[in-house]
């Protein structure tokens, strides 16, 4: 499991291949889930908050890419 800090420094490529890596490895803990033989259900969750993290990092990544802007803080409102 790597946490969100760690992620920000690598590329767009990497994070994508990660996230692939982590679908791939929820759909083969729900096959194993399916047969009954999973050990630690708990591994299920980390794998789904790490690929939510991945996809909210590209998510990143691409918004500033389009706009320009880091996203630092909520700019929406002018006060």
């Amino acid at each position: 499991m790597s946490k969100a800090k760690e992620l920000r420094v690598l590329a767009q490529d990497e994070l994508d291949q990660k996230l692939q890596d982590r679908v791939k490895e929820a759909f083969d803990l729900r096959k194993v889930k399916a047969t009954g033989k999973l050990d630690n259900p708990l591994q299920m969750r980390l794998v789904r908050r790490e690929i939510a993290r991945l996809r909210t990092l590209i998510k990143e990544k691409t918004n500033v890419k389009e706009t320009g802007n880091a996203g630092n803080g909520n700019n929406t409102r002018k006060a």
